[in-house]
């Protein structure tokens, strides 16, 4: 390139040209950086509440994602000179993969007609129904055991119809409907079940019920059955259609087609219409799902509430059970036995009402169920031992924190003692004690341990305090525990599925971290000042959304926040919602010290633009790899007292110069971040000039290591540095004797743009002593809150994403740091040396040599 312009006669860009042109591409992919965090921050919170953005508002957000995505990493190649033109490639990818999620039929996703269990969760509730959905969440995402089975998709449903011309008649015969005749009401749905149960499925659609429904027998062993099990869309949302549909129990294989039809006819009947009608919904934006679900040979079964609707002070949940199947505790038709246990772990079941059951609902011999006489020893007998009630208990309670609000759970017992979760929906206790909002009096019984900071993912969420930042400290987090840090770190994401809420001293609301806090639901308050002054273990309670912090565990709260209305929008709009921001917000690459950070691994425009950060500051703290700047005439010649040969780069608003000028003085450095590390390196008792004492073992240890690296002797005691400046940039290399510094920051006040770090690397003397500094320079990284990776001599410290003041006393102390670690490898004769050292920096002295007076 540089030929072709000279050829034309445009002459190649100087070294400090391309210089600048990088620095402003990094600092325009800063600002590009934080524009597209806030947009993920809009996509997560309109997740977050359930509403506020239609499919066009989606649609128009992930493109301008897209635009902003695809101007980053432009910028990162202008940074790194077109190593990264493979992010192109991937962003083609995610955008296509965005585009899919838009295409529908009649607002229904277009998907497989059938899909297993094991490829659900609850974003698929547009899929296959809130009730699929749900179950596929307990299986996938919480673990708990569920029937095996699959979901027949609503897309399948609207092949069906729309394949056999009956969307057409039925939308006809809704419209027809007057709401006050019930004799209309009637007829209209006598009709639109004929039409369906007349009608022939669609020959892919049957195909592929059969092959799964033939793939789900194949799993069980003997003459297994299932239950057919309507799943619409909008089912066990904030409209439950509660026994509104028809299911089909202990269904054979022959009769599963005939079975999904009276299901999908079901829709149809007239409380259904009329419950639609009531709940604002047309019939054609109802699409019917049907889960197939193995039969489980039910022993004894029933349903668990998470909170007893009856208990004003909700310290209790409820278990009602009776023996076959749930059947008749879900319709209300025999009395079970009833079980209260504590809602805290541990403290086991406060009372028992073993109810006299007489009569059972079991699996009839052919199909269908029948009800049958109990065994007259099992009448006044308890259905659930004490070890099953417990187990059941820690079911229900890992469902409500995952769920993050009161459950109502379906289960079942079967013959070898295994308990299966057949469904769980929100439990709505609106009316109820449990439901009443909480008083002044109740939030007064609780002390305020800590108010302010800034709501990340709104929310409740209350467990002991967990101080964990360190990988084995994560490792080893507590389910339900409340994680308290310094600052925000996407390696969070390790607990996030267990923490029961997240308080960080530090960080951003539009940061990686606080993006994975909302993407996992967990009440996370950023910037909470004082939050590590909590004592570890201590029981708190974490209102996020007004950024409290309460002594204690508060029940009320907890339910209240749970059971606080949200203005949902119409289920399908928010299931596209979430699918989207999972494609454009969830962050795979959280940790860029593992193998797997490559630009080859970014699934989303999270991970391409978390990936260009991280790339792009890693260029820039190399960019002072370039040589002879000083005779190209592009450095300036800092004059001070500190004899070190800096050579100052301005990059841009980094220096006040005057013009012709070849040398500055510190006053006219401009650039926030060299202004605080050239305070630090001028901290009276800093020493920047003379010799350490060195003794004779000292002197041999420098003398064998030069002889050993004959390079070293060659390369002197001390080469110029160099500094390059913006006005909130700086990136300064420096090799003092044998060892080498070279740090960079960004310190402004865009919070979310600020970092800094550090690398110190080699030495005179042997390894064993320069491995001592280290270990010194480590540990005082350390106790300043740096992350610090060594290996033998080298050592990389860095912060990120802290206020501008805390990075300015960082680079302040980096500049006393610098200045006292000078030649102190050579006098580092002893282990002891080392905290010796430590200790005296942090009281302030800098005396490092004298190390007979440290000791005394």
């Amino acid at each position: 390139m540089g030929f072709l312009k000279g050829f034309f006669g445009q002459p190649p860009p100087t070294i400090g040209e391309v210089l600048r042109e990088k620095y402003t591409a990094f600092r325009r992919l800063l600002a590009t950086n934080n524009e597209i965090l806030e947009q993920i921050a809009d996509l997560e919170g309109a997740v977050a509440v359930g509403s506020g953005m239609s499919t066009d508002d989606v649609r128009a957000l992930a493109e301008a994602v897209k635009v902003r995505s695809h101007l980053m990493v432009e910028d990162l190649n202008t940074i790194a000179e077109g190593r990264y033109r493979s992010l192109f490639r991937n962003l083609d990818r995610i955008a296509a993969g965005i585009d899919e999620l838009f295409v529908s039929v009649h607002g229904t996703p277009v998907t497989p007609a059938c899909l297993p269990l094991e490829e659900i969760n609850r974003g698929f509730s547009d899929v296959v129904g809130g009730k699929s959905a749900n179950l596929g969440e307990v299986h996938n995402a919480v673990g708990l055991p569920v029937p095996p089975g699959f979901a027949v998709t609503a897309f399948a449903y609207r092949s069906f119809v729309q394949g056999a011309g009956l969307q057409e008649q039925l939308s006809h015969l809704w419209e027809g409907i007057d709401w006050e005749d019930t004799h209309s009401l009637l007829n209209a749905s006598k009709a639109m079940q004929e039409l369906v149960l007349a009608a022939e499925l669609p020959q892919d659609v049957r195909e592929s019920i059969t092959l799964a429904a033939h793939d789900l027998y194949r799993k069980a062993p003997g003459h297994p059955r299932v239950s057919l099990r309507s799943s619409a869309i909008g089912e066990d949302s904030h409209a439950s259609f509660a026994g509104q549909y028809s299911s089909f129990l202990n269904v054979p294989l022959e009769q599963v087609l005939r079975r999904y039809k009276e299901t999908v006819a079901s829709k149809f009947g007239a409380r259904a219409l009329f419950y639609m009608h009531t709940k604002g919904f047309r019939e054609d934006e109802i699409a019917m799902s049907v889960g197939c679900f193995l039969m489980v040979h039910a022993v004894a079964a029933g349903v668990a509430y998470s909170v007893d609707p009856a208990d004003a002070e909700l310290d209790t949940m409820t278990i009602s059970a009776i023996w076959g199947l749930g059947k008749p505790v879900v319709d209300g038709s025999m009395t079970p036995d009833v079980y209260r246990v504590a809602r805290r772990a541990g403290e086991g079941t406060i009372e028992r009402r073993v109810a006299h059951k007489a009569r059972r609902v079991v699996e009839a011999p052919d199909e269908g169920v029948v009800e049958e006489d109990v065994p007259a020893e099992l009448r006044d007998a308890p259905c659930l031992t004490d070890g099953q009630i417990a187990r059941l208990a820690e079911y229900v309670r890992a469902l409500e924190a995952h769920y993050r609000g009161p459950q109502d759970v379906e289960w079942a017992l079967d013959q070898q003692g295994r308990l299966f979760i057949l469904q769980t929906r929100p439990l709505g206790l609106a009316g109820s004690p449990a439901g009443k909002a909480v008083s002044g009096e109740q939030l007064a019984r609780h002390p305020v341990l800590l108010e302010g900071g800034a709501t990340a993912c709104p929310g409740v969420g209350a467990g002991t305090v967990v101080h964990a930042e360190s990988d084995e400290e994560l490792s080893a987090f507590p389910a339900g525990g409340v994680l308290v840090a310094r600052q925000n770190s996407p390696r969070f994401v390790r607990v996030m599925t267990k923490a029961a809420a997240i308080l960080t001293d530090v960080g951003s609301i539009t940061g990686h971290m606080a993006s994975l806090a909302r993407e996992y639901g967990v009440p996370t308050i950023c910037d909470a000042g004082r939050a590590t002054e909590l004592a570890d273990g201590a029981e708190i309670t974490v209102d996020a959304t007004r950024c409290t912090v309460y002594s204690g565990r508060l029940e009320e709260l907890l339910i209240g926040a749970a059971l606080r209305p949200s203005q949902r929008q119409s289920l399908p709009s928010l299931a596209v919602l979430e699918r989207v921001t999972q494609r454009v917000a969830h962050l795979n690459l959280t940790d860029p010290s593992k193998n797997s950070f490559r630009a080859k691994n970014c699934a989303t425009y999270h991970d391409v633009i978390r990936f260009c950060h991280e790339m792009a500051i890693s260029e820039m703290f190399n960019i002072n790899d370039y040589s002879n700047l000083r005779e190209r005439g592009m450095a300036f010649k800092l004059d001070s007292s500190v004899p070190l040969g800096i050579y100052v780069i301005d990059l841009g608003d980094g220096l006040a110069t005057a013009p012709g000028a070849r040398s500055v003085v510190p006053e006219q450095i401009v650039s926030v971040p060299m202004r605080a590390l050239w305070r630090g390196m001028t901290t009276p008792g800093v020493r920047w000039s003379g010799a350490r004492p060195i003794d004779m073992r000292g002197f041999l240890s420098v003398f064998a290591n030069t002889m050993v690296d004959s390079a070293r002797a060659e390369r002197g005691l001390g080469d110029n540095s160099y500094a390059m400046v913006g006005a909130n940039f700086v990136n300064f290399g420096s090799r003092l004797g044998y060892h080498f510094t070279t740090l960079e920051s960004v310190c402004g006040d865009g919070v979310h743009e600020n970092y800094l770090i550090f690398r110190f690397k080699g030495g005179a003397a042997d390894i064993q002593r320069r491995e001592r500094r280290v270990r010194f320079i480590q540990e005082v990284l350390a106790r300043h809150d740096f992350e610090v990776d060594r290996r033998q001599d080298l050592l990389n410290a860095w912060v990120k994403k802290l206020p501008r003041e805390n990075i300015e006393a960082k680079l302040e102390m980096l500049g006393r740091l610098m200045g006292c670690a000078r030649q102190l490898d050579v006098v580092m004769h002893a282990e002891m040396n080392v905290q010796q050292c430590i200790d005296a920096f942090m009281k302030g002295d800098y005396a490092f040599f004298d190390f007979e007076s440290l000791a005394e």
